[in-house]
């Protein structure tokens, strides 16, 4: 079909315009969706977290309460963490009760029961199931 008369160039302009608005739709309406899906996603996520915080909270409040554990924590000044253990002065330390031994900027080196100390180096996992 041929288009031809005064009205062409407009017809034209008009088809080629539509066409160029279908095709830019076609292409930001998956990312979009892709956009939407992956937001969904990470609230999803924080929304997982969220609970897993809130329960070990309650855990953590249940075990203060029923006094099931209470721990004695010691930061030692001047100590940062690294494959030496701390010096411990074992006057300031209860032996009868866990004690978790931090360095200065609060990370876990370890803890101290019945007078044995465990440093986090050679001992896996003992800061990190309390």
């Amino acid at each position: 079909m041929k288009m031809s008369g005064r009205y062409a160039p407009g017809l034209y302009a008009g088809v080629t315009g539509i066409l160029a608005l279908v095709a830019i739709n076609a292409f930001t309406i998956p990312s979009s969706l892709t956009a939407a899906s992956e937001r969904e996603r990470i609230n999803a996520e924080a929304n997982l977290e969220q609970t897993k915080a809130e329960a070990a909270k309650k855990v953590a409040d249940a075990y203060t309460q029923n006094a099931i554990a209470n721990y004695e924590q010691l930061i030692i000044d001047g100590y940062t963490l690294n494959n030496t253990p701390p010096r411990l002065n074992w006057k300031l330390i209860d032996p009868f009760k866990k004690t978790f031994i931090f360095d200065q900027y609060r990370q876990c080196a370890g803890y101290v029961l019945q007078g044995k100390f465990y440093f986090t180096k050679y001992y896996e996992g003992v800061c990190s199931n309390g």
